[in-house]
């Protein structure tokens, strides 16, 4: 692919056009979170004659991606925009039944075996690794050289799609997990809102100061063990140190889990901890304590007390963000997750769904169009962008159609795109906050990513550490025993996974 052309989107007579031409796309929405980073050096200026600009729009071919059925409502308006912006490529559409592994292994399996595999994959929810072992995926380092748009595409996005300096996907969708504050209460308390670089301390102290009787700190404190763990050296969680391809349970996992168990022993710090407590005889049993303060109704729900206005804050994430607006009745707002203390950075785990060519792809250059219009590439997340404000116009005037899924998040830093994002006036200063600080991410999907993960955490596996998370055993006791049998088991994975990546 002339990967020249790239450097001339910027021309004044080209965004003329490219604004006109976004202008009549359609306004309906669709979030698809995610983008991407070279995993080699731009090259040099180019010496050789460049192409006229326009022969990037007139590029023709035909393309088909495949993409989960339950993502059509949230992938057809951004594949209608790239059409309207590239008419001379027909793109086709091969929606599949189910978004889970085993569907979508069945299908591309079939695909594969019939020698009709669609160029462009859209995954929802799904192991990667198996389809690069298996020999279905395309490397994009070639297409992807010089690309200036690839530069503001975070490491941490990419990097897990990465096998032997080899980049063979490109994060198409993407949630970050963080905190949700109630401001309401927050204001009733008299207290600050603290800032978005944070640090652990503060949150625990902010967790202390709302407990009352009638009020907890945190409604949960759901994946704060892992997010502490990984937090603590910058590791993707739970406890696996990337760069020497091993977990450390032992030394990142024990001090979470301590310090978790440490929170939840302050006495009406944690609702959630308080509604199944251990009885003399090894049974569980609703607290009266719990009861007595929130009623039954939240039992099931561990977000019941902060939709409810009850608790100070939680853990959460923005694939909950739909329910949380429309649910919710408190004034909240997002919060990234707290650095561990002032020497550190602040790391915001992410969930990222990806997209990728397959090796069968008939025209790679034209089907890289696509791909890089649906991850980081600028006109395609502006479109997105406007998609998104026009949802919330239409919310904000009545309409109630709900919002599909959640608001997009950009998976690039690009200014242009950063500073559209900021410009919505539906999104929070906290959501924003939040998108900021995926410039510094860590990955919260391990079990996508890392080949053989299934394999390795088996129910023997689960069982310790649920043993951990239940009281019935020490951290310090676990992490060790834990360790032992993973490392072996990553380490065979690994090797059997690259014996056939080569």
């Amino acid at each position: 692919m002339k990967s020249t052309w790239k450097k001339l989107l910027a021309l004044a007579c080209i965004a003329c056009m490219v604004m006109a031409q976004l202008a009549a796309c359609a306004p309906t929405a669709a979030p698809a979170e995610e983008t991407a980073q070279a995993t080699t050096e731009p090259a040099a200026e180019a010496t050789a004659a460049e192409p006229a600009a326009e022969d990037v729009y007139a590029i023709s071919g035909t393309v088909s991606i495949a993409y989960p059925e339950g993502e059509v409502a949230e992938i057809q308006p951004v594949l209608d925009a790239f059409r309207a912006q590239y008419p001379n490529v027909t793109v086709e559409e091969v929606p599949f039944a189910g978004s889970t592994g085993g569907a979508f292994n069945e299908f591309l399996t079939q695909r594969a075996a019939a020698n009709d595999m669609p160029d462009v994959m859209w995954l929802d929810w799904n192991d990667f690794a198996p389809e690069v072992a298996s020999g279905f995926v395309m490397p994009l380092n070639d297409l992807m050289a010089d690309d200036p748009d690839a530069e503001y595409v975070p490491a941490g996005m990419t990097d897990p799609y990465t096998y032997n300096g080899k980049l063979y996907a490109l994060p198409c969708q993407m949630n970050a997990m963080g905190i949700t504050i109630n401001l309401d209460m927050l204001e009733a308390l008299n207290l600050d809102k603290p800032s978005y670089d944070w640090t652990f301390a503060e949150f625990e102290d902010l967790l202390k100061k709302a407990i009352s009787a009638d009020s907890v700190g945190a409604a949960t404190l759901e994946d704060l063990d892992q997010v502490y763990s990984a937090q603590a050296a910058g590791y993707m969680y739970p406890a696996y140190d990337a760069a020497n391809q091993k977990f450390d349970f032992t030394n990142m996992w024990v001090p979470a889990m301590n310090k978790l168990a440490e929170l939840r022993a302050i006495p009406g710090l944690e609702a959630w901890s308080m509604r199944f407590p251990k009885n003399e005889d090894g049974t569980t049993s609703m607290d009266s304590e719990y009861v007595a303060k929130f009623g039954e109704a939240g039992k099931d729900d561990n977000h019941y007390t902060f939709k409810n206005g009850m608790a100070l804050l939680c853990t959460n994430a923005t694939w909950n963000d739909n329910w949380m607006r429309s649910e919710c009745k408190v004034t909240w707002d997002y919060w990234p997750y707290p650095r561990m203390d002032e020497s550190t950075p602040v790391y915001t785990p992410i969930h990222v769904d990806c997209a990728y060519l397959t090796s069968t792809c008939a025209e790679p250059e034209v089907a890289f169009q696509l791909l890089k219009w649906l991850t980081y590439g600028v006109e395609g997340n502006l479109q997105r962008l406007d998609i998104f404000a026009a949802r919330g116009d239409a919310q904000a005037a009545g309409d109630d159609t709900k919002l599909l899924k959640t608001w997009f998040i950009p998976c690039t830093q690009n200014p242009e795109v950063l500073a559209k994002f900021e410009e919505n006036p539906h999104l929070t200063e906290g959501f924003k906050a939040l998108y900021r600080s995926t410039a510094n991410s860590i990955r919260g999907d391990l079990n996508k990513i890392l080949p053989g993960y299934s394999a390795i955490f088996t129910d023997e596996v689960n069982a310790l550490i649920t043993s951990v998370r239940n009281g019935e055993a020490s951290a310090a006791d676990v992490g060790p025993q834990i360790d032992a049998l993973v490392n072996p088991a990553l380490a065979e994975q690994l090797a059997a996974f690259y014996e056939k990546v080569k």
